[in-house]
């Protein structure tokens, strides 16, 4: 990938990361505009759009009972700590930035809870190509959530992650052009009594035209099978500039559960979610 386009696509990641840190940072909203106090009995508006796109997305706002009225608001990276205002909802329109959007319906001067949904431009234009089967329970938003820009939490249940079960995990990221990489990270989570584990290692390959591959590097995992804690573990390695226009990643399924589980279930998960490139 040329210079300039590496530029863009790593200042499209902060701008993503910038507005993944404002989801977790209320808005300044005047106490006038929402009350604490709301009725529970108004449901809230269902806000919608392509939670991931290219260049653009609309965004359409639909109450769920005919006649209430939406008010909404937006925010994006350009908008952390600034006061910000619902207005009033009247026609569908387009947003161009990762952005989140928040929602209510009133009726009667009672007003629904907030809704709120968070859709992003993608930090870049690289295609993917999963060589495993993934689970279909677990498939987060399709083959982009691997390289989207947007990282899962522990909490797995909110669907941010890929679920492969009793196989090796393997793909392969185009990144339409040659680029220069000096540091390659993939992210995956173990949640124990879930049978989710993480891989044993990881490897990371380049290639020029898809076929010939030179290993890059191998992490081995450092976290203990048994250990019950849900948790997330990035493996990460820094290597010398190496121009390659595909990336493979191979992470090794563990196996079976190991100890007294093992009799009662079968196989393991790898629950993989981002996969970045620098």
């Amino acid at each position: 990938m040329k210079k300039g386009l590496l530029a863009l696509s790593l200042l499209m990641t902060q701008i993503m990361n910038a507005q993944n840190s404002s989801q977790h940072t209320n808005p300044v909203i005047d106490v006038n505009d929402h009350p604490a106090a709301f009725q529970e009995g108004i449901a809230s508006p269902i806000i919608k759009a392509d939670r991931i796109f290219d260049f653009s997305t609309k965004v359409e706002i639909t109450p769920q009972a005919i006649g209430d009225k939406i008010y909404y608001m937006t925010m994006d990276a350009r908008d952390i700590n600034k006061k910000k205002k619902f207005i009033a909802y009247k026609k569908p329109f387009v947003i161009s930035r990762t952005t989140q959007v928040q929602a209510y319906a009133e009726r009667k001067r009672e007003k629904s809870p907030i809704a709120t949904a968070n859709f992003n431009k993608r930090p870049n234009y690289w295609e993917v190509t999963t060589l495993s089967k993934i689970d279909p329970q677990y498939t987060a938003t399709g083959k982009f959530a691997l390289i989207d820009g947007i990282r899962g939490d522990i909490d797995w249940k909110n669907g941010n992650w890929q679920g492969y079960l009793g196989q090796n995990f393997e793909a392969v990221i185009d990144f339409q052009s040659p680029q220069q990489i000096t540091k390659i990270s993939s992210t995956y989570l173990q949640d124990n009594k879930a049978r989710i584990l993480i891989p044993k290692k990881v490897e990371y390959y380049a290639s020029m035209n898809a076929k010939d591959f030179i290993l890059l590097d191998t992490i081995e995992n450092d976290i203990d099978p048994k250990d019950e804690k849900v948790q997330t573990k990035d493996f990460t390695t820094e290597i010398l500039p190496t121009e390659a226009r595909y990336l493979k990643v191979k992470a090794y399924y563990f196996g079976k559960l190991p100890g007294s589980r093992q009799k009662t279930g079968g196989e393991t998960y790898i629950f993989v979610d981002e996969i970045s490139a620098k």
